[in-house]
């Protein structure tokens, strides 16, 4: 995938098309439906390619056979597979590719045209398995994929480590360690969230409003492993007691207290974080 993904004479030539698969999403975007064209005035229905059908048709039409196409799905998992691609997922299988050896060819249902899967057309998904609000990968789909693990690559924060002269790639993966201990690790935080910090203070801005909110969200706003995550210091987050109402029943009475992302880090906030501190104990 990165492979293609990186190869900018794709792009260039036309040679490789992005998609989001979302909830709405259908056979008519993708493969080919029926759409409204004005037409003198009026409107006339016509029968339109979809995303698939035109980057297939141009690979088919090259003039170099194994020059490679490109369609790269994003979020594969968020639509219904079944609906967006009909009898076109029996095509994606190798062998059932056009001049392969169980060659597959089926009728369109709208342009009635016959039609293969050319062997130089790379479809490529991604998907974020951390997402448990959607549905997994529709199982006659994983099985027509090979399949590869994205993780997390602490090693690409060497420069923002420079720039911000905080040691993010062992940040990173102290934070990640704790989070697969914690929850598991479908739910590690990826390096671009931290790549892009040009100082310290960008990077205490991405710790701030996205990280912590991240980590918050993961534990459903249980603030002691949100603190044990970043250290188990008060660095990041801390604890302030709220005052007891008026008037309230003695046998009512209980300490409470509300969590707080700090506004400024001290300097020494990300050793803190890697050298581990003392959690304090949850209120009785």
């Amino acid at each position: 995938m990165t492979r293609y993904l990186c190869d900018c004479t794709l792009v260039a030539a036309g040679r490789i098309e992005f998609v989001t698969f979302h909830q709405s999403f259908g056979y008519e975007e993708f493969v080919e439906g029926i759409r409204p064209v004005v037409e003198g005035g009026g409107v006339a229905y016509r029968v339109q390619d979809g995303i698939l059908k035109r980057l297939a048709e141009a690979a088919r039409n090259t003039q170099q056979p194994t020059e490679p196409f490109v369609l790269v799905i994003d979020e594969i998992n968020r639509a219904n597979i079944s609906k967006v691609m009909g009898e076109l997922i029996t095509l994606l299988e190798e062998d059932k590719r056009q001049d392969a050896e169980n060659e597959v060819e089926v009728t369109l249902p709208y342009s009635r045209e016959r039609f293969r899967l050319p062997a130089n057309l790379h479809i490529l998904g991604t998907m974020n398995t951390a997402d448990r609000s959607i549905a997994l990968l529709d199982t006659a789909l994983r099985r027509r994929f090979e399949f590869e693990e994205m993780a997390p690559d602490a090693s690409l924060l060497d420069e923002a480590a420079v720039r911000t002269g905080v040691d993010l790639p062992r940040v990173l993966t102290a934070i990640n360690e704790r989070l697969e201990y914690l929850v598991d690790r479908d739910h590690l935080l990826g390096h671009a969230w931290l790549m892009q910090a040009r100082d310290r203070s960008e990077l205490d801005t991405i710790m701030r409003r996205k990280v912590i909110p991240l980590i918050a969200e993961y534990f459903y706003d249980d603030w002691h492993k949100v603190q044990s995550v970043l250290g188990g210091t008060d660095d990041f987050v801390e604890r302030h007691d709220l005052p007891e109402p008026p008037g309230l029943d003695p046998d009512m009475v209980e300490g409470r207290y509300r969590w707080v992302v700090r506004q400024e880090f001290g300097e020494e906030a990300y050793k803190a974080l890697l050298r581990g501190g003392p959690i304090q104990p949850a209120a009785e």
